[in-house]
């Protein structure tokens, strides 16, 4: 039995502009196990999808970016260059051109290249949930793996780039907080006891933890580098 699968870009009034293939697959039938994708198989559709759904993605937003928004001229293209862009479903390499600026305008710079504009950072926010959401669960090192078990992603990945990745992120979400602040209550340190005291202690909860076990940090013949074990800590004390 042959498949195919196929991508069909549409305008926005329904037309049908572009027909991809994205991939031709032979599937015995005789037996149970061959019934439906394989995991390999399905990693591969969904990157090939990917690429082919990305790019055109992107070369809808250039070509939105290649006139002058003041004037409406065609912008000149000065080169072509590329750009990669790690996904949850593979690493996507796009066409990335660089284009004059219009002279109707002054600008800091003479050229520019659209892309930079969608693609803020290298890596897809949905990877970067992913990696993160994982790593706070497991190791650096089970997270890489798992995800190259089931998800097509880049097969460099490893546990420095899972840890550099959460790092950023726990950063982000550090910046986002703004100034730390000593205290959160308002007012007088004297006028505080006659505050009414709430229900309930407060649980501080850190959850993550990873113990060097001593004994065995050097390492020896059949015995790991580091053994890890998991820890969860509630510290808990009255609001008075």
């Amino acid at each position: 039995m042959k498949i195919k699968v196929q991508l069909i870009v549409c305008a926005e009034d329904g037309r049908e502009e572009q027909v991809q293939e994205v991939a031709i697959l032979e599937k015995p039938h005789q037996q149970i196990e061959h019934l439906g994708f394989t995991l390999a198989e399905a990693k591969q559709l969904l990157a090939t999808l990917q690429q082919h759904l990305v790019e055109q993605q992107a070369t809808a937003f250039v070509a939105g970016h290649a006139q002058c928004h003041h004037c409406g001229t065609a912008l000149g293209i000065k080169g072509h260059h590329t750009r990669t862009f790690r996904t949850l479903f593979g690493t996507v390499t796009l066409t990335s051109p660089r284009l004059y600026h219009c002279r109707c305008q002054r600008h800091k710079f003479t050229t520019f290249r659209p892309l930079n504009a969608l693609l803020t950072d290298a890596v897809a926010p949905e990877l970067l949930f992913m990696e993160t959401k994982w790593a706070s669960l497991v190791s650096y090192g089970l997270t890489a793996q798992a995800l190259k078990d089931f998800l097509p992603v880049e097969a460099t990945l490893n546990a420095t780039t899972v840890q550099n990745h959460t790092l950023a992120v726990a950063q982000r979400c550090e910046d986002e907080l703004g100034e730390e602040q000593w205290a959160f209550v308002e007012g007088c340190p004297a006028d505080w006891e006659t505050l009414s005291i709430p229900d309930g202690p407060i649980t501080v909860g850190i959850d993550g933890g990873y113990v060097r076990d001593w004994n065995e940090k050097k390492g020896s013949p059949g015995i790991p580098v580091k053994t890890e074990y998991r820890l969860k800590i509630s510290i808990i004390f009255p609001m008075v």
